[in-house]
């Protein structure tokens, strides 16, 4: 019986038209998604008051995710887990662009945001995509901090956050092996 309920579960989600329930959300709780943004180094989107910053890299997806593999954990991180999703994609007869992303944390930091506010382990640990977009350049993405910490209601972490926040841009800087001045983009 279990078995049966996640693969009708994701069919039933399948069929649901988030864009409506955004609308619908947005207007009940009366977020304005035109308030979203998030300033950080590369490029912020929003959507639906969430805030992304991308950075591009020199190298293949491959390289950038291995560099970044080895300053997360020289940085003393935990690496929980590295997807491949365009390898998934391949072990269902799909093509993707190269796209990975790694799981990682540090307990000593992030627990103190779920203690701030549980519902933050929805997207605790921290993680970062590296991906190929749609002209082949290869793109560092990860949540800014500051919305995962306006997401969450977390208060009285302000220096945590902006820590975090450094230590994530400095990871991606890193791993894209490029001088912060030239990766720095223009927020949206």
């Amino acid at each position: 019986m279990r078995i049966l309920v996640l693969p009708m579960l994701a069919l039933g989600l399948a069929g649901c038209d988030f864009g409506s329930a955004r609308e619908s959300m947005a207007g009940e709780n009366e977020i304005d998604a035109s308030e979203g943004t998030v300033e950080a180094s590369g490029t912020t989107r929003s959507s639906y008051g969430s805030g992304v910053v991308t950075i591009t890299a020199n190298g293949s997806v491959q390289d950038v995710m291995d560099r970044l593999e080895a300053a997360i954990v020289e940085g003393g991180f935990t690496v929980v887990t590295r997807l491949d999703h365009q390898q998934n994609a391949a072990g269902v007869d799909l093509e993707m662009r190269p796209s990975q992303v790694i799981l990682f944390g540090k307990p000593e930091v992030g627990t103190h945001l779920m203690m701030a506010s549980p519902e933050a382990a929805l997207d605790l640990p921290q993680r970062m995509a590296v991906y190929a977009d749609e002209e082949g350049k290869t793109i560092i993405a990860y949540n800014a901090p500051l919305w995962l910490a306006t997401r969450h209601d977390v208060s009285e972490q302000e220096q945590r956050i902006e820590a975090i926040a450094e230590t994530l841009k400095t990871l991606a800087q890193d791993a894209a092996l490029a001088p912060a001045s030239a990766t720095e983009e223009s927020a949206q």
